[in-house]
């Protein structure tokens, strides 16, 4: 015998709830966390909020929808980067490459973790956050070891990369044109 299947309750949504993703990870790409209220979301994605809570469950599941959406795009990226390097100085290249492309797309956002985790007042958030940014930093990390760098250089040379990465997404979040934010990354390399 087939299950019966139980209508819904409530009108059926009229939008789609993965475009609302990306449209929500453009706002808090653009604002962090903290400044995206859900009064904001409910205006970017044109829902009222019973119907933001319905289909995320919450502000922040909704802001991890956009990390992990955010993260595969953008991982994949790095993990080219870091494993096509041929040596510590095309590592420093090809990641601040990468990272300045994807910083500049959609309007020059900067990067979704690095802008969130510098300035959210959530400390759950930040650690996970910064749990990203760790992994990231032990793949360039394990690179740079098997192109012969020993510990403390890849530490050093992980950490140059690093900030390089956090002022270049500042950068451009602030507004920073393009071509200016491109010299000063080639200038880095």
């Amino acid at each position: 015998m087939a299950p019966i299947e139980k209508p819904c309750r409530g009108r059926p949504r009229t939008f789609d709830a993965e475009a609302g993703v990306d449209l929500a990870l453009r706002a808090f790409a653009r604002r962090g966390y903290d400044d995206v209220s859900v009064s904001d979301l409910c205006d970017a994605l044109a829902i009222k909020p019973p119907s933001l809570y319905a289909a995320y469950g919450s502000k922040r599941a909704l802001f991890d929808r956009a990390v992990a959406r955010y993260g595969a795009a953008s991982g994949q990226v790095y993990e080219e980067a870091i494993s096509g390097a041929s040596d510590l100085a095309d590592l420093r290249r090809r990641v601040l490459l990468a990272a300045l492309d994807l910083y500049l797309r959609d309007g020059g956002v900067g990067c979704l973790v690095l802008g969130t985790l510098g300035s959210t007042g959530d400390s759950a958030l930040r650690d996970d956050l910064g749990a990203i940014v760790a992994a990231r930093r032990a793949a360039m990390m394990a690179r740079a070891m098997e192109l012969g760098a020993d510990a403390d250089t890849a530490r050093a040379e992980v950490s140059a990369i690093s900030v390089a990465m956090m002022g270049l997404s500042a950068a451009a979040r602030s507004g920073m044109d393009d071509q200016t934010l491109r010299t000063a990354a080639l200038r880095l390399i």
